[in-house]
């Protein structure tokens, strides 16, 4: 009898279980609406887990507000860019260089955004203890399961 499926499926409940029981313990901290997007708020509810020093949460917030303008010139560009993608794609002849091109674009930019993030994580993980940096892998683990389970059993 192979428990494999099993236990998948039991791990994913546990992961399913734990980021729920983190959102509802870090339900106070969220924003009010119209307040910073979704990826805000992740960072929030995973800085949350850590227990930080006063000092440990003035430098997290000094690492974030280092790359704010960087980080809000690249989501315009990478806005405008998949922008570009759907249109070129919709246009009633589309060119497949035009296409290709504004797609290439797009997927520059998402290895652009992976590799800036692990840059900041680099720099946060600089600023934590191990413990406070196993959690926080930890979270991230967990949210990355969640996030595949939404999208169809997906890993992302």
């Amino acid at each position: 009898m192979n428990h494999n499926l099993f236990q998948k499926k039991l791990f994913g409940a546990a992961t399913m279980i734990l980021a729920g029981a983190l959102a509802a313990g870090t339900a106070i901290a969220q924003p009010a609406p119209g307040g910073p997007g979704k990826f805000a708020r992740g960072i929030r509810a995973a800085m949350a887990t850590l227990d930080l020093t006063d000092a440990q949460k003035d430098r997290v917030k000094a690492i974030f507000a280092s790359h704010k303008d960087e980080g809000m010139a690249f989501h315009a560009q990478a806005k405008a860019d998949r922008e570009a993608l759907k249109a070129a794609a919709s246009a009633p002849n589309p060119d497949a260089a035009v296409v290709g091109a504004a797609f290439l674009k797009v997927r520059a930019d998402g290895e652009a955004a992976r590799a800036k993030m692990k840059a900041v994580h680099a720099e946060i993980n600089a600023v934590l203890t191990p413990e406070q940096r196993a959690r926080l892998d930890g979270w991230i683990a967990a949210h990355k399961q969640q996030r595949g389970m939404l999208r169809g059993g997906r890993q992302s």
